[in-house]
Formats: C-alpha cells, structure tokens, sequence
C-alpha cells in the first residue's frame, strides 16, 4: 500500500475542511477545532513540501544535513527500501518550506498578503505544536481567522505554481519540476469531499475577505454628522455598590446601563473586569448670593465625567452609515467617555442643600474613544481606533443638580443629577 505526498496532503485538506465546516456549524466542539488544526496544518505542510521535493529533494533538507546523508537517502529510493529519498532525514518545517519556496520566487504575493499569509501560518503552526504535546485554550474566532487566511491562500498559491508549471516549461526552476502540474486543488478535493468548493468560499467570505475589508473600510475613515445623545443620572454614594452612574446614549453609539444592571455584573464577574463604569465628580462650587433672596445667587463649578463601555460584539451598539456589515467584523469594543463642563449656574445653596436650577453659562468638551479589534485578532496585534470630539455648552449640555450639603459646607455624596447632551459631529478612525 502507497500515499504519494500529494495524494496525502489533499486526502488531508478534505478531512481539514469537513472539521471546519463542523467547526462552523458548532464553535463549542472542541474536537471539531483540533481535528481543524492538525488537518489543515497536516495538508498544507504536505503539498507545500512536494513543491520543494518535485523541484529539488534537497531543498527540503535541513541546513545541518550533509550531503553524504542525501546520497545515502538516494540509495535506499533506488532500493526500494524508503518510501521517498528522505525518509530518514530530517526536513523543513512548514513555515521554512513557505520561506524557501518565497526565496526561489514560487510564492508571488505582494509584501503585505504575504506577511498576513505568513504571520497567520506561524499562528497556526504554534496551535498546531500546542495540541500534538499538550493541549490548547483557543478563542474560535482567532482559529477561525487564521484557518481563513492560510487554507485560501495556501490553495491559491499552490494553484499559481501547477499553472506556471504547465504555461513555462523551459523556466530554469519550473523546468525541474514537471510533476507540479496538477489538476487545481478543488477539482483534486471534490471527488473526496463534494462540498470541498462551498467551505472554502465560506472562509474566504466568512473568515478572511470580510475582515480584511473591514480593516481597509476603517483605516482614516470619517463618519460626519454622526448625533449622539448621552443621559446621565447619578444619585452619589446611595445604596449598594457600585456607585455607578446611570447612561444612556444613543446615535451612532446605543446602550443603556442602569444600576440594576451594575449590580447583576458586580454580583457575577468574580473577579473579572465589569462591561461598565461610569463616575461623575462635582467640584464645590463658588456662590454668590445676589442679595434679592435669601439663599439665591450664582454658583459657579464644573462636573466631570467618565465612562467605559465594553461590548465583546457590536449588537446594535455602533451604528454608522453604510457600515453595517463591516461593524460585524469587530470584537472586544471598548469605549471610553470623557466630558467635563464649567459651569455658572442660578442656584439656591444654604446650610443644608445646594440646588442648581438653570444653568446660565457653561463651557466644556466631550470625548467619545473607541476601540475595537478585527474578528478573530486580539488587541495587541490590531486595534480599530475612532475618536469623536465636540464642545459643550449651556445649550447642548443643560442640567440640574441638587446635593445635600455637610456640615462643615461641603457637597455631600446623596445627589441628584440630571445631565443631558446632545452633540452632533463627526467620527474619525485613525
């Protein structure tokens, strides 16, 4: 019984595609994404070693091999006595075959598709070494990532050198290398897996092509007359922790978190990073009685807010014009809300309240950040960054505060405020 190398590497792919299309129809089988792993990284390394070997044997070999041993490879070949010349020799890895295939101008991508096909076929090759010896923790968005750029790119690259085989026969490198033109990899994967053709345009349409899209839509991208409207009410230190505002906002970024809410996270992160917080702080202000009324005047201060959201999906939180399909390629959606207003307001203040009734003036600035990954990334290796800035004033920022006031005159953490902006600018990615 006999398994040429290609025979091998296809028989691979096909088993490789049937684990993901598994894989895809159920994220949480675990074995579905190992089978991915090994099957795909099998049938890569596999086809793309025969490159090498139909070119020349020895190009597959390791650097510290000698000659004597490749000679004595050939001998056993002749003999019967091995499978191939280098059976009993130590050979290239995946990622050196890619490289010495890149280095003979076989592998013909421009610098960036070849650094995303190379950087993800190094992810692969460290999933792949995790399971053969031990075992992995894996986000199946990542696996789904990096299975969608190395099993398309692999197939099309393989596919341009059988075709440059066939069409330059008399190149000095494709000359040597007559056995590469193959029928292409799908007509090869079809009579074993009929669906072969589908899945593979599912990761190129699901995995690979719409993240990509998504990162180059993004890239200096601007969103103008984007609205946004933020509630804010906050009651201080009142009740059970957290002591957390309440926020709503909608536009173009829509959530609504209440202390209900932030009670149910503080109760169930055990120790993990709640999805929301939000503080305000109130200065002690200036007040100026204006001698009419008793207690009445102009009080002068500033309130300063800060939020952070974090969404792992989009779900309807970000909404931009025409946007729509490449949001759904983000993960982990951080955002953080900064805004701060100085303010000179008609307002009653005595021993026991202070109460801000209208607001007479005010100056500010709020400052929407938001972060967010591309499906299947984490944060260290890519970040979608959008800023969105616009200034506050008595107009668009109006509120009304009331706080108790301690006995030594200071504002006492039992308040009410109600802050309400509305702001209307533009969004801008970096």
């Amino acid at each position: 019984m006999e398994i040429d190398v290609r025979t091998n590497g296809i028989h691979s792919m096909a088993e490789a595609l049937i684990a993901f299309k598994k894989f895809h129809e159920h994220p949480d089988d675990v074995f579905a994404l190992k089978d991915t792993i090994l099957r795909s990284h099998h049938a890569l390394e596999t086809l793309f070693k025969d490159v090498l070997y139909q070119v020349n044997p020895a190009l597959l070999v390791t650097e510290d091999r000698k000659i004597k041993e490749i000679i004595e490879g050939y001998a056993k070949f002749v003999k019967g006595e091995t499978a191939t010349v280098l059976d009993e020799i130590n050979t290239t890895n995946l990622e050196g075959a890619i490289e010495r295939l890149r280095s003979l101008g076989f592998v013909d991508l421009e610098e960036r598709e070849y650094k995303l096909f190379r950087d993800s076929v190094k992810e692969l090759c460290s999933f792949r070494n995790k399971l053969q010896h031990l075992g992995i923790s894996a986000n199946p968005d990542i696996i789904g990532r990096i299975i969608g750029t190395v099993i398309p790119r692999g197939i099309d690259i393989l596919d341009a050198i059988s075709a440059h085989a066939s069409e330059k026969p008399f190149d000095p490198i494709y000359s040597s290398a007559r056995m590469l033109d193959h029928p292409s990899i799908i007509d090869s994967l079809t009579p074993i897996y009929q669906e072969a053709k589908s899945v593979i345009e599912l990761l190129r349409s699901n995995y690979d092509s719409l993240i990509q899209e998504a990162i180059e839509f993004f890239s200096g991208k601007e969103f103008s007359d984007q609205c946004l409207t933020l509630r804010i009410r906050d009651h201080g230190e009142v009740g059970a922790r957290p002591y957390f505002s309440e926020l709503d906002s909608t536009g173009f970024s829509n959530y609504t978190y209440d202390m209900g809410k932030s009670l149910m996270w503080e109760s169930e992160r055990i120790g993990k990073p709640t999805p929301y917080e939000a503080k305000v702080n109130i200065t002690q202000p200036s007040f100026k009685k204006d001698g009419a009324i008793p207690d009445y005047g102009v009080a002068k201060g500033k309130l300063e807010l800060e939020a952070r959201i974090f969404l792992e999906t989009p779900n309807g939180s970000l909404v931009l014009t025409d946007a729509a399909e490449k949001i759904g390629m983000l993960r982990g959606i951080s955002v953080t809300i900064k805004a701060a207003l100085e303010y000179a307001a008609e307002a009653l203040m005595n021993d026991w309240h202070y109460d801000a009734r209208k607001v007479l003036s005010a100056n500010g600035h709020l400052i929407v950040s938001i972060t967010a990954v591309p499906k299947g990334y984490k944060s260290e290796e890519m970040e979608v960054i959008a800023l969105y800035q616009e200034k506050l004033d008595h107009e668009n920022a109006p509120f009304r505060l009331h706080c108790f006031v301690e006995p030594d005159g200071s504002l006492s953490k039992n308040r009410i405020l109600d802050w309400d902006m509305k702001t209307k600018g533009r969004v801008k990615f970096k």
